[in-house]
C-alpha cells in the first residue's frame, strides 16, 4: 500500500473508476439507521475510533460502493473515523480495494456482497429489520438489491472481467419482471437512503 500510495500520488486521491458522485448518508456520523450490520459497524467505529478490516471493507464500504456515494466522501470519513488512519494506509485501502475508484490497482476486482455473504460472515442479520433472504419486497434487505443494481449499473465495463462473470450469468437468470423489481427497490433505497 506504501508502494502505490508513493508511485500513484496524487493522481490517485482523484481516482473515481465508476464515476460514483452520491452523497455519503448522514447515519454514516451517528449510527441512526434501520440495518443493523451498518448500525454496530458504524457505532462501534464511532464508540472507539477502530473497526476491524471486514467490517470496514465489507459492510461500511461495500455499502458506501453498492449506493454510488463519491469516493472524495467516503476517504474523508474513513480519516475522520478512525485512530489508525493515516493517508498512505486509507487512501490505498479506501479508494482502491473498497471502492474500486482505482479501476483494479489495488485489488482485482470490485469487492461487492449482498446480505447473503453478511449473514455467513457475521451475526448482525440476527433481529434486523430487514429481511436478508429477499431482494425486491418493502422489507428486502437494501444490500440486496443494490448489489444487483451495481452490477446492473456497472455491467458495460465490469461483465467481461473474469471474476465476476457468473455474477453477470446469476443475474441474467433471473426473470425480466424480478430484475426490474429488484432495480425498482434499489432506486428506493437510494432515494431514501437517510431513512433506511
Amino acid at each position: 500500500m506504501r508502494g502505490i500510495y508513493w508511485m500513484k500520488m496524487p493522481q490517485f486521491e482523484i481516482m473515481n473508476f465508476f464515476n460514483h458522485d452520491h452523497k455519503l448518508p448522514d447515519w454514516y456520523w451517528t449510527g441512526k439507521t434501520k440495518m443493523n450490520c451498518l448500525k454496530s459497524a458504524i457505532s462501534q467505529s464511532l464508540d472507539g475510533a477502530y473497526a476491524h478490516h471486514i467490517q470496514r471493507l465489507m459492510i461500511t464500504g461495500n455499502f458506501a460502493l453498492l449506493a454510488g456515494v463519491a469516493p472524495d466522501k467516503v476517504d474523508f470519513w474513513y480519516l475522520g473515523i478512525y485512530i489508525d488512519a493515516v493517508q498512505w494506509v486509507e487512501i490505498t485501502n479506501t479508494r482502491g480495494m473498497s471502492q474500486f475508484a482505482d479501476g483494479g490497482i489495488t485489488g482485482s476486482k470490485p469487492y461487492t456482497a449482498s446480505a447473503n455473504y453478511i449473514n455467513k460472515m457475521s451475526n448482525y442479520c440476527e433481529g434486523c429489520k430487514y429481511d436478508k433472504t429477499q431482494r425486491a419486497t418493502p422489507n428486502a434487505c437494501p444490500f440486496n438489491s443494490l448489489y444487483w443494481d451495481f452490477h446492473d449499473r456497472h455491467r458495460s465495463i465490469l461483465q467481461e472481467h473474469p471474476r465476476l462473470q457468473m455474477v453477470y450469468a446469476l443475474w441474467d437468470k433471473i426473470p425480466p419482471q424480478e430484475r426490474t423489481a429488484i432495480i425498482e427497490r434499489a432506486n428506493y433505497c437510494l432515494d431514501n437512503i437517510d431513512t433506511i
